[in-house]
């Protein structure tokens, strides 16, 4: 028998109002300004549905020349608080055809809103690392997108 795994929880407040992170995540264009690990990597959203039961494709660009997708479809949204997604990285990705899921929370809290990112069904423990890693960057990200909008 094998044990459940725990998910992975990263957290990040950002002084933004819980609306305007939450529109970061539900519009394409936006969206490619920031969801990455990395300054150095693009991402590019193949197809992108905003609605439950849509469904989302995302490929990145990385500096090695290596192009890795993601697929999952939207199974809620909550405007402005939550939205659930399933996350399938695809070939020739090591994880590819691995099912998981990943929920993004958006919590009032002085200071901001606090962003919680649940990710579910990493099958190991090198897996999460690289993807906690990948989280806490992407919502340093999101943070400077954001700063740099509020400046414009």
């Amino acid at each position: 028998m094998t044990e459940p795994q725990v998910p992975l929880i990263v957290r990040r407040i950002i002084n933004a109002p819980r609306t305007r992170l939450f529109d970061a995540f539900g519009d394409a264009q936006t969206l490619t300004q920031w969801f990455t690990p990395a300054p150095g990597i693009t991402v590019d959203a193949l197809e992108f549905a905003f609605e439950k039961g849509g469904r989302f494709r995302l490929r990145y660009r990385m500096p090695d020349g290596r192009t890795p997708c993601v697929a999952g479809v939207f199974l809620e949204i909550e405007p402005s608080r939550f939205i659930s997604m399933t996350w399938e990285w695809q070939a020739p990705d090591p994880l590819e055809n691995v099912p998981m899921t990943v929920s993004f929370r958006f919590l009032d809290v002085s200071g901001g809103t606090e962003v919680v990112v649940v990710h579910e069904g990493i099958p190991s423990d090198q897996a999460c690392t690289i993807h906690a890693e990948g989280w806490e960057a992407t919502l340093k990200i999101l943070e400077s997108y954001l700063t740099r909008e509020t400046r414009s």
